[in-house]
């Protein structure tokens, strides 16, 4: 009975304690201190408001915003009320209930930045920053508050107009800093002085320019779509589901919910430009990549579905949104394969169509001339659609192969990501790849991987052609996505400088898409030159720099330098080097220093240096006087930045004016009977500085943002340069072609570095 009795006594004391400490939890919050938490929250709801825009529900904007904020507010004081009571137990004499907002804040930030890829040491960084900010301005606000008259409204006024400038600084004012990255380039300057390329530059007729077809707009789709009435209850056209559980068997129920389907009735949806006329016209399916999925991203290649009807095509924008990701179903596995194999799908349902009288594709389309044009992740499903016996070589579900021919691949930023250990070869298929030095989303130029991949049979019609436009980045080439690369809030941060406008970048899409497939599906020369020297578009190209490869059927390639031995380039030629420092077969690298998959030689001088290669009168047997000498070059200057050479203050001056200049380069062919001609190769085309890339606006963010991808700056990118062997002939009468033996590089001035590849002949 007593021990009962102390124990309840013993109760009773410590419920009176825990009364006392708790009595007075918020005692310690003042007004001073109240204001704090009040700024707190607001700053914490402005958060997550921005990060619920980068978090779609599906609901609408106004929706995600609003239920983030209310949710956040609950969940704030909710915390901040249980951290007060532990304080106050704990005898803590601080503001209780404002130390834990304080804490609520620092969590909730830091967790909104480490999953939108700042990195755990990132994310405490700013997110203590954040909270620290937002502490300051309370109190000055609570101190100011205490002010009487017009100095307390004119001093709150200053405060709150010093804080919309902070905010306003964080989103917007970063793209009126000085450039990270040079000044915009002035493209007209780079005309050569050579009159044949002004000439012709000012000849080429602008292929973005609308050609003299009408054209009707119609969709085809399920007719069940959920979210888009084009695809239900409007569509112009009924199209069969199809039943992907071969390929994908983890379809979430959140995903199903949204759609409304499962992975046994996938829509075949598509946006429809056709030209007025009896054709039958080429075919050209255009498929977006990997976006938010709760964002369509089908609508946003209008631009060139118009364009192409009006030049006698019919396209076709895929609908994929289905696949894509969000942030509360996730991905599907095996994504790529699915969007590959629903390309091939499409072709089938319009095989269908084209046999279906009443269908606006009633014997209109020539299967025979089909390309695919794909973005992101749909530049790679492209690809592996016309490489379909890879991929889906037992597939009794797809088209017959035999039933149509894919003529033409285009690859907009497109990944490369390599799947069940294998990726995609094309052969005897025209392929084109467009890809930003300031792109944000894939920082690596994979469409150059792709490239390097594709071959063709000798004398193949077929060719091959990349662009790398300086001031590009990803989202732009689709008008759905928006001008940053990344969701919010790391697109706050990530900002590279002179982007092109988003009309100026889907001009270059449209000149070379456009241009691309008028000589692919419609046999126009006009346009091959375009493809082997972009600087004949800079009359309707938007100013900026570019880098563009080349090659076709007809290159005879002399040397690939693959293999380890440096002195044999390829089989049956040798090579030698005279003052370099590095001389090396080995692979070009990206970024993050991967390989590219295609080895090149790397030559590295220090002051001047010299590069032979000595040729066989088997490896140009076939020569002809209007053969072209063609070969890959990359200036690599700025990859040598951080080499211990420049350590000394006169070697960094030399690095650093060798970067930012064009390259001294002579290029010396030499006969049989050791007559040479020597020419200077910016006679043909400057070997320009290497372009350079900042994607963050402040400092040091490169190393922290995605995991360190964004911490290099450049990727050394091919250039193609054509030299004319008659010019050479021109420039020393005696030099004879027909027996040429030798082709030397002089380096004429340095520190330097390049990467030389794909040397050979290509008639003119």
């Amino acid at each position: 009975m007593n021990l009962e009795y102390i124990e309840l006594s013993k109760g009773k004391r410590i419920g009176s304690w825990l009364r006392r400490r708790l009595s007075d939890t918020y005692g310690l919050d003042t007004t001073l201190w109240r204001t704090v938490t009040l700024t707190m929250w607001l700053l914490t709801c402005a958060a997550v408001g921005v990060a619920a825009l980068g978090m779609p529900t599906g609901f609408g904007t106004l929706f995600d915003v609003v239920t983030g904020v209310a949710l956040n507010t609950i969940a704030m004081a909710l915390s901040s009320a249980v951290l007060a009571a532990a304080l106050a137990i704990s005898g803590a004499r601080i503001p209780r209930f404002t130390t834990g907002g304080f804490v609520y804040m620092g969590v909730v930030v830091y967790f909104i930045l480490y999953f939108s890829e700042f990195g755990w040491k990132g994310a405490i960084v700013f997110s203590a920053i954040f909270a620290l900010f937002a502490v300051g301005l309370g109190m000055l606000v609570g101190l100011l508050a205490r002010l009487r008259g017009n100095r307390r409204k004119l001093s709150l006024l200053a405060v709150f107009a010093i804080a919309l400038i902070v905010i306003y600084a964080a989103a917007g004012f970063p793209r009126l800093l000085p450039s990270l990255s040079g000044s915009v380039y002035d493209a007209d300057a780079d005309v050569s002085d050579k009159g044949e390329v002004s000439s012709l530059a000012s000849k080429l007729a602008d292929p973005a320019v609308p050609g003299a077809y009408g054209y009707t707009t119609f969709t085809y789709g399920s007719g069940e779509d959920k979210h888009r009435s084009e695809f239900g209850a409007q569509t112009g056209e009924l199209s069969s589901p199809v039943d992907a559980t071969a390929y994908l068997q983890n379809w979430s129920w959140l995903r199903e919910r949204f759609w409304d389907f499962d992975e046994k009735r996938l829509p075949l949806n598509g946006r429809v430009w056709m030209p007025d006329g009896a054709g039958p016209f080429p075919l050209v399916l255009m498929v977006h990549g990997n976006h938010l999925m709760e964002k369509f991203s089908d609508e946003g290649y209008g631009y060139l579905g118009e364009l192409l009807a009006s030049r006698g095509m019919i396209a076709v924008s895929v609908d994929e949104n289905f696949l894509n990701y969000s942030v509360w179903s996730g991905i599907p596995k095996r994504d790529m394969e699915l969007r590959a194999w629903l390309l091939l799908k499409h072709v089938q349902q319009i095989q269908s169509f084209n046999q279906l009288p009443g269908s606006a594709f009633y014997e209109r389309v020539d299967f025979d001339k089909v390309a695919l044009l794909g973005h992101s992740r749909g530049g790679q499903a492209a690809a592996m659609a016309a490489d379909r016996s890879l991929w889906f070589p037992e597939d009794s579900a797809l088209p017959e192969a035999s039933s149509y021919a894919i003529k033409a691949v285009i690859a907009l930023a497109p990944t490369d990501t390599v799947v069940d250990g294998k990726s995609t070869k094309l052969r005897d298929v025209s392929y084109l790849t467009l890809q930003g030095a300031k792109d944000a989303d894939l920082v690596n130029f994979y469409g150059d991987r792709q490239y390097g991949r594709v071959s063709f049979s000798p004398n193949s019609e077929a060719f091959k052609s990349s662009l790398y436009i300086e001031d590009a980045n990803h989202s732009q080439f689709n008008t759905e996505w928006g001008s940053s690369d990344n969701a919010l809030p790391t697109g706050l941060f990530i900002r590279p400088e002179h982007l092109l406008k988003p009309e100026q970048q889907r001009q270059v899409a449209k000149a070379y898409v456009s241009a691309f497939l008028e000589t692919v599906m419609h046999d126009k020369e006009e346009y091959d030159r375009f493809f082997r020297d972009y600087r004949l578009g800079l009359g309707f190209l938007p100013a900026t720099r570019y880098f563009n490869q080349y090659e076709g059927g007809g290159f005879r390639q002399i040397a690939d330098f693959a293999g380890a031995n440096r002195t044999v380039p390829t089989s049956g030629v040798t090579a030698e080097a005279s003052e370099m420092t590095g001389w090396q077969h080995k692979d070009a690298l990206n970024r993050q220093g991967n390989g590219k998959g295609d080895q090149g030689v790397e030559l590295e001088w220090k002051d001047r240096g010299s590069y032979t290669i000595n040729l066989t009168p088997e490896a140009v047997s076939d020569i002809r006087q209007d053969d072209i000498l063609m070969f890959s070059l990359a200036n690599m200057v700025r990859d040598m930045e951080d080499d211990e050479e420049f350590e000394e203050a006169g070697e960094l001056e030399a690095w650093e004016r060798m970067a930012d200049s064009d390259m001294r380069i002579d290029v010396e062919l030499e006969d049989r009977s050791g007559r040479t001609s020597r020419m200077p190769l910016s006679r043909f085309m400057a070997t320009e500085p290497q372009v350079e890339t900042r994607f963050t606006w402040l400092p040091g963010m490169e190393s922290v943002l995605s995991k360190g991808k964004f911490e290099d700056a450049e990727e050394p990118v091919y250039q193609t340069y054509e030299l004319p062997l008659k010019d050479f002939a021109e420039e020393n009468p005696e030099f004879d072609p027909s027996e040429w033996s030798r082709i030397t590089f002089h380096f004429i001035e340095g520190p330097g570095r390049v990467m030389l590849d794909d040397l050979g002949l290509m008639p003119n």
